[in-house]
């Protein structure tokens, strides 16, 4: 069995090697800039999503000395290493190293928990590293007896760690609503146990940060997220389909069929619930994912809400995996479909890389006022070019303007978040959010703790063509003058992918 911990030892160090190139190759998302920003005034809750996040980039950021993406990203791509290593624990108690080793090829072939979490920096990343420590108590706590002296220490441990997997992401809350159900339906003696509900205390402790912000703030994360997931509608059969072929994807097609094809296979030899440790990865896993189903039927929603639980359900497939393999169809099932899918996720992540940096133009709109619109690889496309155009720019303006601001707004948080790491930062500006709650998200405290625009100060703004805003409609009543805009196009591959326009506005009337 030795052989197969060297096995993880070698499939750990090639995958970290992997997300390491591919987090040198592509500059932050959208997504991930703005969770940097998070980290830049520490709160205890944010407008979108709790702090853990926030924590984790000032850590490997080393408080904020060394923020290229590198750095920004070392959290995600630590943990996936850390997490690969836990599921293969986890499994091999469950069952032997054999199942381990399946479970981290598995974890490592998901884009979800290889890529999503395991490169990009978002709350998923501590969310995922706190769901699967919590598994492993919930496995250790469902197999000891009411009379095993660790019961009471697995408890408090999952009490401490599902609050932390809360303070990352509410989707935590599905640890405690499974367990529940588990304790409900299948042992109830629990109940009468005093640190069962000192580890609901300890949570709620851990967690009650978030009740307090939104308290301050008019439960405004509450009722941005209520948008989101509340019933108002009709059935969107489309976003139902978004949500289900999503999932498809973001946990790879390999993996979500070997999934599919366990359950099936376990639920038709009547072995699903048949033990303690099956019963609880199925609590913590299938509600989850039922949920976000039943919601895309009537609002719009995002495949990566239910990863954590097809990471836990790879659990149970690895450790099934002998029992089951004879269901599957082809029948090279075995490992050779497993490295497959390994092996197909390493394709997808090389085939991004490529087309991030070197897709020739864009794949999206090819109209110069909208050139770019509709491709996602430009969000993650060389940044660095703006900075040094815009700095151009810049030192025209001194040239013929004695009087030079220091200001660059925007109304939206994207590109906002963008505009503010990649150009003004650098270039030691002042950036400003100003536009509605619901376009600059968390802008709207951190503004109050950056250079205030006094009346009279002159500004930049930036937009681009693949998401372009007019000033004229937001800014045209506070500013005395808007001038034309400057435009730069980016080229990729020789071919124009985007442009950028900088607008003057003259005169802030406050």
């Amino acid at each position: 069995m030795r052989s197969e911990k060297n096995k993880l030892y070698w499939l750990i160090s090639i995958a970290t090697f992997v997300r390491i190139a591919v987090a040198l190759s592509i500059t932050l998302g959208n997504d991930e800039v703005y969770y940097l920003t998070y980290a830049q005034h520490l709160q205890w809750n944010y407008f979108d999503h709790p702090p853990m996040v926030a924590l984790l980039v000032r850590l490997t950021t080393l408080d904020l000395l060394y923020t290229s993406d590198l750095f920004v990203r070392l959290g995600s791509i630590v943990l996936a290493a850390i997490n690969t290593y836990l599921v293969f624990m986890i499994a091999s108690k469950i069952k032997n190293e054999r199942a381990g080793f399946i479970a981290a090829l598995l974890f490592t072939a998901s884009l979800y928990s290889s890529v999503i979490s395991g490169i990009f920096i978002l709350p998923d990343t501590p969310q995922l590293f706190f769901w699967i420590m919590c598994l492993y108590l919930l496995i250790r706590i469902v197999s000891s007896s009411e009379t095993d002296s660790s019961l009471k220490y697995n408890l408090i441990g999952f009490g401490i760690l599902s609050g932390l997997c809360i303070m990352s992401k509410v989707h935590g809350v599905f640890l405690w609503f499974g367990f529940g159900l588990y304790i409900v339906l299948y042992r109830r003696t629990l109940l009468s146990n005093f640190y069962l509900y000192f580890s609901v205390f300890i949570t709620a402790c851990i967690v009650s940060p978030i009740l307090f912000w939104n308290i301050e703030n008019n439960f405004i994360t509450y009722s941005f997220h209520s948008d989101r997931v509340v019933i108002n509608n009709g059935i969107d059969i489309n976003s139902f389909i978004r949500e289900f072929v999503g999932g498809i994807l973001y946990n790879n097609p390999i993996n979500y069929w070997i999934t599919i094809c366990t359950l099936v296979a376990l639920w038709k030899t009547n072995q699903l619930l048949s033990s303690p440790i099956n019963r609880i990865l199925v609590l913590t896993s299938l509600p989850l994912i039922g949920v976000v189903l039943f919601i895309s039927l009537f609002r719009a929603t995002l495949p990566h809400w239910s990863g954590p639980a097809y990471v836990t359900l790879l659990l149970l497939v690895a450790t099934s995996f002998e029992d089951t393999k004879a269901y599957f169809k082809p029948k090279i099932f075995g490992m050779q479909l497993v490295k497959i899918s390994v092996g197909f996720l390493a394709c997808i992540c090389l085939l991004a890389s490529i087309l991030i940096n070197y897709l020739p133009g864009t794949i999206g709109n090819k109209e110069k006022e909208t050139l770019g619109q509709g491709d996602p690889t430009l969000d993650m496309y060389d940044w660095d070019y703006f900075k040094d155009e815009f700095a151009k720019i810049q030192q025209k303006e001194i040239k013929k303007n004695s009087k030079l601001t220091s200001f660059v707004i925007n109304n939206k948080w994207f590109p906002g978040s963008h505009i503010d790491n990649y150009i003004v930062q650098p270039l030691h500006l002042d950036f400003v959010a100003i536009g509605q709650l619901e376009d600059i998200h968390t802008y709207a405290w951190l503004n109050n703790y950056r250079k205030k625009m006094q009346i009279g100060d002159d500004a930049y703004f930036i937009t681009f063509s693949n998401s372009f805003s007019d000033p004229h409609e937001f800014y045209l009543n506070q500013f005395n003058a808007i001038q034309k805009p400057i435009s730069i196009t980016q080229y990729r591959n020789n071919k124009p992918a985007r442009v950028m326009y900088v607008y003057v506005l003259k005169g802030f009337k406050g």
